[in-house]
């Protein structure tokens, strides 16, 4: 066997604390990275087996960035533990909408903010005094691999907050449910940095997957005016290439 393989598969099971038939890097995904002009990272878990399907393994465990609006699963948690959020679903906001996320970050307070964050040890760097910003601004980062342990611990109700405020989160994100899946997640995308994130999870004939794709455009500025465009598209594009959202997984 060829002596660097030998060395990365002996890594990676080191890494996830399981056997290297548990991992599987997908050189494909990063051609469709590749196809859609951005470079990222890609990962993939069945939760009933433990697979890992994972494209760019490096930028996934090492390469942080700021969370821009996944960070707002922190503040809707606390919001829904101590009612600053309504429990009545026909109340709650997008997380596209900032201003109001901005209003309850404030409300919350930089102190129980630093508390939380420090409690369930969340990403890296710290909470700027610009609470306008700090989950956008580079000063707080968290890599996709902290990403998917988040948003894994958050399904299963294993963080320190009510349990019912994260069986009430998992509402709040879904997205898509159908005959052949659920699908749930987070997006965030900024126009600046042309950083993008999906994370979540979905379900396929009773089997319960989480996934996390992180991309940034190949070549700075590459966006046209700026822009940088969602990622569900693409991450919709790697599932299907992975077989999934057909109902036959």
């Amino acid at each position: 066997m060829n002596q660097k393989l030998l060395v990365l598969i002996t890594f990676v099971a080191l890494f996830f604390g399981c056997s290297p038939n548990n991992v599987k890097i997908d050189a494909s995904i990063s051609k469709l990275l590749d196809s859609a002009g951005v470079q990222g990272s890609f990962a993939l878990l069945e939760n009933g087996s433990g697979q890992f399907t994972i494209s760019n393994l490096s930028r996934y465990k090492d390469s942080a960035y700021s969370p821009l609006n996944t960070f707002f699963i922190i503040p809707s948690l606390m919001a829904l533990d101590n009612g600053m959020i309504s429990q009545n679903a026909s109340t709650w906001v997008s997380a596209d909408s900032i201003a109001f996320y901005q209003h309850l970050i404030v409300n919350i307070g930089r102190a129980a903010l630093i508390k939380t964050i420090d409690s369930i040890h969340y990403g890296k760097g710290i909470v700027s005094t610009n609470l306008n910003d700090f989950w956008r601004d580079n000063s707080l980062r968290i890599t996709a691999d902290e990403q998917l342990g988040l948003i894994k611990k958050m399904f299963f109700k294993e963080l320190p907050f009510q349990k019912r405020s994260q069986e009430l989160f998992k509402k709040m994100i879904s997205k898509e449910d159908n005959s052949n899946y659920h699908l749930s997640y987070m997006e965030a995308a900024d126009s600046l940095t042309q950083i993008s994130w999906v994370v979540g999870f979905f379900e396929e004939n009773k089997h319960i997957y989480f996934f996390v794709l992180n991309t940034s455009a190949s070549k700075q500025g590459s966006a046209p005016n700026g822009t940088v465009q969602s990622a569900v598209p693409l991450l919709k594009t790697i599932l299907l290439q992975q077989g999934f959202l057909k109902g036959l997984r």
